[in-house]
């Protein structure tokens, strides 16, 4: 039963997600074409920055709490009540914050009004993540899949109608709004029929107490990945001054494609973090086979994505953006080579944190930032995005060394089987971006995707870079936890 529990909620997830994340780049595209650079500048700096201050409303709550209900699931509607009454706090003092830094910092009205928008929903979209949180404690994620998708249609549905009436900017503020109120008002009917009544507001020291104690770690590797996400479209703003919204809007829609992919990776770690728990404690050497086929199957997915994009990015921007996000490509090739980092960083966190490294975990992380947000800071005022792509794919393989090298200390994987690996996909993707090239100028870069990855998986597996075995052994491993 717990199996097939697990199996549906990673089913359910991540075809939300994978929906979401389409819809999203859709409605992106449309909004890039619609605004142009710098008004998408204003836009995504608005949604950036207000991002990074939603971490301070939960501060690692909702994780405490989905740890908690599920070992007490009896205590679900006492828990969920304390917790909002902490967040309505937090939220508003958040809210205030975000206005007094936004009005500290110089922007203009129109930017400021877009941050006041958006913080609304962020204060919104904490508490809807705390009350799904009640659900995932009780290993129940269909509703808030379904939730997720409604939300994704909203925005897309009310985003078009405002771009067909040609509204002014902070217009498209209103779908983020009415989505999040819908998600709110959802989650708290959802409550009310599994527990038997509406949250109640009230402060119980008693479970208050363990539960922050519990959040704090939460808390820190939320913020730490908060501000490392957003940062640099934040910093690209603020330290460019005039110039700082064209650059966030070059940055972000470059930024966008890949992002767009990175349901993948997370896919894989929600299947093999129960596996790696397990086997850590009844079987290192199947902890180790897994790990070994998951970097594996990844690296075989990535590298060619990761080549692909850079060989196909000045057809792509153009074609999704239109010719005014041409200074995007380069920082799409940038960041599309980053993407390798992004997609096997995921399995390696996995690894840490499932392996009682999340400590470790989470000083790595804090040193990565502090440099991440050190080189912004010296190189954007002389190379603007094309500093923060190349300081992205730098921190990300950074990290990558780092977990690699505190993997070492759990399992014995194999280096040079690691290093057989990049180099077999390296040569057939290089292969592949050579069909690319060449079949471009004929049938046009879309058509030459399905020809080039052809060539890409029989040159990978002529020179023995995956076996059948290999992803027959790693959905039988997961699927036997």
């Amino acid at each position: 039963m717990m199996k097939k529990t697990v199996a549906q909620n990673t089913s359910y997830l991540t075809f939300s997600y994978i929906a979401q994340k389409l819809l999203s780049f859709v409605y992106f595209v449309l909004i890039a074409r619609f605004l142009g650079v710098e008004d998408l500048g204003k836009y995504t700096f608005a949604l950036s920055f207000t991002t990074m201050f939603a971490v301070f409303i939960d501060l690692g709550l909702t994780s405490a709490l989905i740890r908690e209900i599920a070992k007490y699931t009896e205590k679900a509607k006492d828990y969920i009540s304390a917790i909002i009454g902490v967040k309505l706090i937090l939220g508003v003092l958040t809210y205030v914050a975000v206005v007094i830094a936004i009005n500290l910092m110089g922007y203009p009205l129109l930017t400021r009004q877009l941050v006041y928008l958006s913080a609304i929903v962020m204060v919104m979209d904490s508490i809807t993540l705390s009350l799904w949180g009640v659900f995932r404690g009780q290993q129940n994620l269909k509703l808030e899949s379904l939730s997720v998708i409604l939300n994704q249609f909203l925005i897309v549905t009310i985003g078009f109608v405002i771009i067909y009436l040609n509204l002014p900017l902070t217009y498209l503020m209103a779908p983020f709004i009415v989505a999040s109120l819908f998600s709110l008002v959802f989650a708290l009917t959802m409550i009310k029929l599994r527990v038997g009544s509406w949250p109640q507001i009230h402060f119980n020291h008693e479970l208050l107490k363990p539960l922050l104690v519990i959040a704090w770690p939460f808390a820190l590797i939320a913020i730490f990945s908060r501000i490392y996400g957003n940062a640099d479209s934040v910093l690209l703003s603020y330290l460019l001054g005039a110039d700082g919204d064209k650059a966030v809007g070059w940055y972000q829609a470059a930024m966008k494609i890949p992002f767009a992919l990175q349901f993948i990776p997370s896919a894989f770690a929600a299947a093999i973090f129960p596996a790696f728990s397990h086997y850590f404690h009844s079987d290192r050497k199947q902890l180790t086979y897994i790990f070994n086929k998951t970097m594996l199957l990844l690296t075989i997915i990535v590298v060619p994505m990761a080549f692909g994009l850079v060989s196909i990015a000045p057809e792509a921007v153009v074609i999704l953006f239109g010719s005014e996000f041409m200074p995007s490509i380069i920082a799409l090739q940038i960041l599309a080579l980053g993407l390798i980092f992004v997609f096997l960083n995921f399995p390696l966190g996995s690894l840490l944190n499932s392996c009682d490294k999340q400590v470790l975990n989470t000083k790595m992380m804090g040193i990565v930032l502090v440099i991440n947000l050190g080189l912004n800071f010296i190189f954007i005022p002389h190379y603007q995005y094309v500093a923060s792509a190349i300081i992205f794919l730098f921190t990300h393989g950074l990290l990558f060394a780092m977990s690699l090298l505190a993997a070492k200390d759990i399992i014995p994987y194999s280096k040079r089987n690691l290093v057989l690996v990049f180099f077999r996909t390296i040569v057939s993707s290089i292969a592949m971006v050579a069909v690319v090239l060449f079949l471009k100028a004929y049938i046009g870069v879309f058509g030459a995707i399905i020809p080039a990855v052809a060539v890409y998986l029989v040159v990978l597996y002529v020179i023995k870079g995956f076996t059948k075995e290999d992803v027959i052994y790693l959905r039988q491993a997961i699927v036997k936890k």
